[in-house]
């Protein structure tokens, strides 16, 4: 009887053991990607995959913050497979030159009035670099002069006869009377930002024919450097030598307004995306990244126009007429001089 009972509690134990076991491998988070190493400039799908097993009403993803800061979102889909699994693709483009590493993040499974939370695997990508290896032999690009071979004596000599001139130059010429004048500095007009900016853009669409060109990294450039240049120039941020984050990261610490951020974020990232990726552009795409531009003028002339006007008053207070003196030769001599 007691063999009887204790049989009947180990199979107990064992199928309770079972269902919790499969419980717990219903309900897993994969972090993967589809590279396996990554360079400077590449696009990369970061895929999440939720494995449930009950059914859910929502599931919260993380967002940009979780990742690493050499990681630039370009886009994010969702797919819902069936009731008790989902799936969301990360498009980011990597600028670094070190491993990738993503750790591990959380997921809110909301079902009902609950959240769950769930976290997923780490994830680690190699970066590849194309340099040599810390082993690789460095060769002189051209043969090592031997020292004994150079003619020490004849440039010492050299060097005697070019001082002994200099010398003689300026104690033996004839010195000519000077005289002082007084010059009037006229008054550097004020360039305003924002109508260089639109005079930039309406030359690049009126003189260049960018669709027998085909050259799209110039008109890229053009437009960005263009948004950069007004930035540098109306809120003194060292825009055109900061990165793409850096920049975005200063616009959302001065205040600047939200719908120029997003323009800027388009034409900058579209940009850096035909300058340093793998991608190939065309003639619509690069009329969008224009327009993206003419939105951000035109929001512009409502939002600046305070900062313009006091930095142009700043202008003029400090661009007062000042006399400076200046040397001028003699160039005529008197007849006794001669």
């Amino acid at each position: 009887m007691a063999l009887v009972s204790k049989k009947i509690l180990y199979g107990f134990l064992t199928v309770c053991s079972l269902m919790i076991f499969q419980s717990s491998l219903a309900q897993t988070i994969s972090l993967s990607s589809d590279v396996d190493s990554v360079s400077v400039g590449d696009v990369i799908h970061l895929n999440v995959k939720v494995q449930l097993n009950e059914v859910f009403d929502d599931i919260i993803y993380p967002d940009s913050s979780s990742f690493p800061a050499e990681l630039t979102w370009l886009n994010v889909q969702q797919f819902k497979l069936t009731d008790f699994s989902d799936s969301l693709s990360y498009e980011v483009q990597y600028f670094n030159n070190q491993d990738v590493f993503i750790p591990s993040f959380p997921i809110g499974v909301v079902a009902g009035s609950d959240t769950t939370l769930l976290y997923s695997n780490s994830l680690t990508i190699p970066f590849k670099t194309i340099l040599p290896t810390q082993d690789a032999e460095l060769k002189p690009i051209k043969p090592i002069l031997p020292f004994d071979s150079f003619p020490w004596a004849l440039l010492l000599i050299a060097l005697v006869i070019i001082g002994a001139l200099i010398w003689a130059y300026f104690n033996f010429r004839k010195t000519e009377p000077v005289q002082e004048v007084v010059t009037i500095t006229k008054a550097v007009p004020f360039l305003n930002p924002l109508n260089t900016l639109e005079s930039e853009l309406k030359t690049l669409k009126e003189d260049y024919n960018l669709a027998q060109t085909k050259d799209f990294k110039y008109f890229y450039s053009t437009v960005s450097d263009s948004m950069r240049a007004y930035f540098e120039e109306l809120y003194n941020i060292p825009a055109l030598e900061s990165t793409t984050r850096e920049l975005l990261r200063y616009l959302d610490a001065f205040g600047v307004d939200h719908e120029m951020i997003q323009s800027t974020r388009s034409v900058l990232n579209k940009s850096d995306m035909v300058k340093f990726a793998k991608y190939e552009p065309t003639l619509d795409g690069a009329w969008n990244c224009y327009a993206d531009a003419i939105d951000f003028v035109e929001r512009a002339k409502l939002i600046d126009a305070s900062r313009i006007a006091r930095k142009k008053a700043e202008h003029d207070s400090q661009n007062v007429i000042e006399t400076t003196p200046e040397r001028i030769e003699e160039t005529e001599l008197t007849e006794e001089d001669a």
